[in-house]
């Protein structure tokens, strides 16, 4: 139960202009809000632009040997980690959890409802697996605006372990739906009395396009050839770790370069 929460923030889109329902973004995500919103609540911000501390202070090398190598020269692990949009929390708000009583009291300064109830017969009730957790709902006042043809894919923060919250995914077609989108998570942390600082990463937004998803698959077994070209894979790594990183991996425009002090050390 929220003790403090008066109720669920209409998610009935305004009344808004045609011109303002399909905006030329050809190539562009927007994130717009009002005007009275506008540089007072934090931003969503590229994700190569918040990448945690632990990840920015990690060396490349753990020593001087051979597979001394950390996660920070992983060009997946970093795709993954930059790709798409970080939204945040809209404002500082004070959570207290009681695990014994099952009760989150939840308290915000902000105009506008931050965290409220998500009734957990929506995902199973006692079915589920975090059954007995409270479920909540981050309240997000930035609207999303695609170009025709493309989904925004919402995840969990990708490689950023949050040990407090975790957030449901979910795919939404933006293009074509203009509202605000808020993002129901498991509250996880236990016993809880605490502030959630404005600007707290709260989910990952990576825009999709509907047409170039891969939709048919099959298994097979491994040809001659198949065979031949992942063995001489396998002795390249043998002979140079970085050859993904130095001659494979393709730059993206959704991950974006990240900065030079925060990029794979050499």
């Amino acid at each position: 139960m929220l003790d403090n929460i008066k109720g669920v923030l209409p998610t009935e889109t305004k009344e808004h202009s045609d011109d303002t329902k399909k905006l030329d973004t050809d190539g562009v995500i927007e994130f717009v809000c009002e005007e009275k919103n506008y540089d007072v609540i934090p931003e969503p911000i590229p994700a190569n632009d918040v990448l945690p501390d632990w990840y920015k202070q990690l060396s490349g090398s753990l020593d001087e040997g051979l597979e001394s190598s950390s996660v920070k020269r992983c060009m997946p692990f970093l795709d993954a980690m930059t790709m798409g949009w970080i939204i945040p929390l809209c404002a500082e708000t004070e959570m207290e959890y009681d695990t014994q009583k099952g009760e989150a009291n939840v308290n915000w300064r902000f105009e506008e409802p931050t965290i409220s109830s998500h009734g957990p017969e929506q995902i199973g009730g006692d079915s589920h697996p975090h059954s007995g957790k409270a479920i909540l709902k981050f309240h997000n006042y930035w609207g999303i605006k695609v170009p025709d043809g493309y989904s925004v894919l919402f995840v969990p923060p990708l490689n950023r372990t949050e040990q407090r919250f975790q957030v449901f995914s979910g795919v939404v077609d933006c293009d074509n739906y203009f509202n605000y989108i808020n993002f129901p998570f498991i509250w996880t942390a236990g016993d809880y009395h605490g502030v959630l600082d404005a600007g707290t990463p709260l989910i990952q937004a990576i825009p999709i396009k509907r047409d170039t998803l891969i939709g048919d698959g099959r298994a097979r077994p491994m040809s001659d050839d198949e065979s031949s070209e992942m063995n001489k894979q396998v002795r390249k790594l043998g002979v140079e770790e970085s050859d993904y990183r130095d001659n494979i991996w393709q730059p993206k425009a959704a991950s974006r370069t990240v900065k030079e002090s925060e990029s794979p050390e050499e």
